[in-house]
């Protein structure tokens, strides 16, 4: 049931920081370069939450750690 939680909430925050991402993508239509854009992108909140939720969703799927002979 632990596992499931980490899932959904891993899952969950990956799909809403990409998101996130994918709209900061707007800026180049405001005239700034794609240099600058992913500059910004690499330094806000949502990256390093994407990050940290495809590190928990890949343990949880592929089942790092996890011992089930105990």
């Amino acid at each position: 049931m632990f596992r499931l939680f980490l899932f959904l909430l891993s899952y969950g925050l990956l799909i809403l920081s990409i998101g996130n991402l994918i709209l900061y993508l707007n800026y180049r239509t405001l005239g700034y370069s794609w240099s600058v854009v992913f500059k910004f992108m690499l330094h806000t909140t949502e990256f390093y939450l994407a990050i940290g939720a495809c590190i928990i969703l890949c343990s949880v799927v592929l089942d790092f750690g996890f011992d089930r002979t105990t």
